[in-house]
């Protein structure tokens, strides 16, 4: 009787990819999305209806203005640093314990943290906070080191990210790579060049799975160009283009699998001291854009 009822399943399976053109049999790999066809159709809601909710119920009010930009940040080791070391002033609705205003900018940059990590969590901060009404983003964090001669506390600046999570496909069709905006990234480069920073432009490749990064996914993206590894930044570019806002990104490196073998520095002084170089450059970076 269970074969049978498996044997349902799997014709039922095999029926609806047929519906949508794929030669599907069981075993196969299931297309991410499982229905291309979205990309045609608008969502059934938005989050602006979620904002709309959220003002509705007294929980995000008009008076509180949404920041003209915002540095998305994962480690709350920065964040606690930031608002501990800097003025700030925390956002008292929906986003509190999440958004600090950087009284240094007039309120007119924030940091976001706290919120977790990983592509889904990203997209969905960055998804709500486009459209409550930030105008322009930057993502920092740590990321591992994939090739020799990246040390901790290096940084380096995101040219463009494999995608290797599940987030974008359902923002963007199938490609090899989501791109951050170029006046965005080269607003943080002369950023870094005015601090003095040395730093290493390159590809990342983002992942979901953080415990099952193998030898031959290694071998394979190097060879595509990456030298870093993280979990955020092909989602976040995916999205950022899909909304039509601008969105750069940056790491310092806080971990190593150059040697085939995890080398672990998060919490060394050189990783903190990485942060806080992507911090300012990326609060210089977004002023130059306002």
């Amino acid at each position: 009787m269970l074969q049978m009822h498996r044997n349902a399943q799997q014709s039922s399976v095999v029926a609806f990819f047929r519906r949508l053109g794929y030669h599907y049999r069981p075993g196969d790999h299931m297309p991410v999305p499982l229905n291309p066809g979205k990309y045609r159709e608008p969502s059934i809601f938005q989050p602006r209806d979620f904002l709309g909710y959220m003002k509705k119920t007294g929980h995000l009010k008009d008076d509180e203005k949404a920041p003209e930009a915002v540095i998305l940040s994962y480690q709350k080791s920065l964040f606690d640093f930031v608002v501990k070391h800097h003025p700030v002033r925390f956002h008292t609705g929906y986003f509190k314990d999440h958004l600090a205003y950087l009284e240094e900018t007039g309120g007119r940059v924030a940091i976001v943290g706290r919120f977790g990590i990983g592509a889904p969590a990203a997209a969905a901060m960055l998804e709500e906070l486009i459209a409550w009404g930030v105008s322009s983003f930057v993502s920092i964090g740590t990321a591992g080191g994939l090739i020799k001669g990246l040390n901790p506390g290096a940084v380096v600046l995101c040219t463009g990210a494999l995608r290797d999570e599940g987030v974008s496909y359902h923002y963007l069709p199938g490609g090899g790579a989501a791109l951050p905006d170029e006046t965005l990234s080269d607003a943080l480069r002369a950023a870094f060049d005015s601090a003095g920073v040395p730093y290493r432009p390159g590809i990342t490749w983002t992942t979901d799975s953080l415990y099952r990064e193998t030898q031959l996914e290694l071998d394979s993206v190097i060879e595509l160009g990456a030298i870093t590894v993280e979990m955020e930044s092909s989602a976040l570019f995916a999205v950022a283009r899909y909304r039509e806002t601008p969105i750069a990104a940056c790491f310092t490196i806080s971990d190593s699998l150059a040697e085939l073998e995890w080398k672990p520095e998060f919490l060394s002084k050189d990783t903190n001291a990485g942060l806080e170089k992507l911090y300012m450059a990326a609060v210089d970076a977004l002023r130059a854009q306002q």
